[in-house]
């Protein structure tokens, strides 16, 4: 049985953490309606994950600066 083996990786390449995700395909993918069905489960399960790990990754990112702004602001006053 086929899989899929997806790994986030940063601007420099290094894997971002926890995006790591595996995705057996459905089926022997020997037709080209296998194909397409097995594809499309994959499109269905993998980019929910996907845009779920890129929004974390972010989120933590949009955190980190406004908690380094806040101590910056602090020490200015």
């Amino acid at each position: 049985m086929p899989s899929v083996y997806i790994v986030l990786k940063d601007d420099q390449g290094n894997p971002m953490p926890d995006t790591e995700q595996f995705y057996p395909l459905d089926g022997s993918c020997d037709t080209l309606n296998q194909i397409e069905a097995a594809v499309e489960n994959l499109r269905k399960q993998a980019l929910p994950d996907l845009e779920q790990a890129l929004l974390n990754q972010a989120q933590e990112r949009f955190v980190a600066e406004q908690k380094k702004g806040a101590f910056t602001v602090n020490a200015a006053k």
